[in-house]
Formats: structure tokens, C-alpha cells, sequence
């Protein structure tokens, strides 16, 4: 069965990444609104009844929006940890139906594998996701402060591959951001920058990696162009001109790649 991912759009202002088959799917992150969430995922002929399950990594807005809406509208479970379902249920924004899960699990939703794992970010309880099907395996982390050896772990070797590139650090330090803001994204618990994001795919990359998309680029502290540069000399460098990279963009939905 064909096994696919498209991300919906990411960055500051939404965040969204489709994981489907011909039969089903899984939404990660829902920081779109539901009118929006609904457009993206038609915006390639994709049935959003499909969806049986919202997944979430952890509870900024950016990443949940749209994710009490969405999910009561579709009638399917948010799957979700204890303290961070805890902080949606605050603030209004957990929908009817949850399934609790813990860090570092993992768990099946119809054909899907999921493991969570945590992150390090500046939230109540982040994790990334692998998403299995089959043989084929994808790997998500779109908010992160550094790769520490347990998200190298669980990104390596994946057939597909969702990976934050934040910023360009120069950029950022000559930004009119306050400081307080600078040192938050430039911490350990912050946004992964375009050189970790980079460097760290001549260790996550392997012979069965397919496609890598670079996600969450920073709109004042980033460009596309930059980005897509940096990834075309890690392609020659690792001498893998078979090796996809779709910079994602916030604005739409990028395109569809199948593993199978």
C-alpha cells in the first residue's frame, strides 16, 4: 500500500504534516485553522475523512490552533501526553475526544507505528514522532533546541525524514529580536539552526533515506533560498544526487512524497 507524507506548512504562524495511505492518515500538529487545515489538505485531492487520528507533539500555538476544532469536526481522538492534554484542557483547546500517551512509547493507529520520543524544547512534555508503515519509516522533529543522542537515535536511518532549520544564527544575532527572545531560540531548548539541521544529516542520513524536508524556517531570521543552497552542498557532499530536499514553505501545502 502506497505510503505517503505531505506537510501541510510550517513555521511560526502553523504547523501541519499529513502522513496517509489511500485508506487512512494521521494528522501531526494542527496549528492551522480548521477552514485552513480543510483547504491544505483538499489543495491535492486528499479526503479529509481519511483521517482517523490528530497527533500532538506539544502544546504551542503554532503546533494546536486548530486542533479542538478539527478534531470535534472529524469526530477522531487527539492522541496527546498527560501534561500536555492538561494544558490544552486549559486553555480551551483539546477536543472532545483524547487518547493519553506516554513519552518515549509506542503505540498503533489502524496500519500505523507510532513512536514518541522526547525532545528538547521549551515546552510542557515535546515529543518528536517515527511513523511506520510497512517497511517504510519517517521521522519528525520540527521543534527542537539541539539533537541530543536520543532524537539522533530515533531519526537515523528513516526512509523520510521531517527536520526543523530554523534560523541562520548570523541573521538572528543581527535581528532586531530582544534578547531575551535571541537566547530563547538560540538555546539548548530553543529551534534547531540551519547549520545543526545540516550537519546532523551526514549521521542521519543512510542509504535508505529517500526525502528530507527542512521545516519551521524562521521569517525574519531565514531564508529559503539560504536553506535550499546549504542542502544542495550536503547532497553533493554525501554524494547523493538520488536524495530528495523540499524546503517547506508556510504559506502551502508542499508536494506528496511516497515511500512505497
Amino acid at each position: 500500500m502506497d505510503f505517503g507524507i505531505t506537510v501541510l506548512g510550517s513555521g511560526s504562524r502553523g504547523n501541519a504534516i499529513l502522513v496517509h495511505n489511500n485508506e487512512n492518515a494521521l494528522l501531526v500538529d494542527a496549528g492551522f485553522s480548521r477552514k485552513e487545515l480543510l483547504a491544505r489538505i483538499s489543495s491535492f485531492g486528499y479526503d479529509p475523512r481519511k483521517i482517523r487520528a490528530l497527533l500532538i507533539s506539544h502544546e504551542h500555538g503554532d503546533h494546536v490552533n486548530g486542533a479542538r476544532i478539527f478534531s470535534d469536526e472529524l469526530g477522531i481522538p487527539t492522541y496527546v501526553t498527560y501534561d500536555t492534554a492538561v494544558f490544552l484542557e486549559k486553555a480551551g483547546k483539546l477536543g472532545r475526544k483524547k487518547v493519553l500517551f506516554e513519552t518515549g512509547t509506542a503505540f498503533d493507529i489502524c496500519e500505523f507505528q507510532v513512536r514518541a520520543f522526547a525532545v528538547p524544547h521549551d515546552a510542557t512534555d515535546p515529543v518528536g514522532f517515527v511513523i511506520s508503515s510497512g517497511n517504510a519509516r519517517i521521522g519528525i522533529a520540527t521543534d527542537l533546541g539541539h539533537l541530543n543522542s536520543l532524537c539522533m537515535q530515533r531519526l537515523k536511518d528513516c526512509d523520510a525524514l521531517v527536520l526543523e532549520s530554523n534560523h541562520d544564527i548570523e541573521m538572528q544575532n543581527r535581528s532586531d529580536r530582544s534578547q531575551h527572545l535571541k537566547r530563547r531560540v538560540l538555546g539548548k531548548h530553543g529551534h534547531l539552526s540551519n547549520d545543526d539541521a545540516i550537519n546532523a544529516l551526514g549521521e542521519l542520513v543512510t542509504a535508505r533515506t529517500k526525502c528530507v524536508f527542512l521545516v519551521h524556517l524562521s521569517s525574519d531570521c531565514n531564508e529559503c533560498g539560504l536553506v535550499s543552497s546549504l542542502a544542495g552542498r550536503k547532497q553533493e557532499e554525501l554524494g547523493r544526487a538520488d536524495l530528495k530536499f523540499v524546503v517547506v514553505s508556510q504559506d502551502k501545502a508542499s508536494q506528496t512524497f511516497w515511500l512505497s
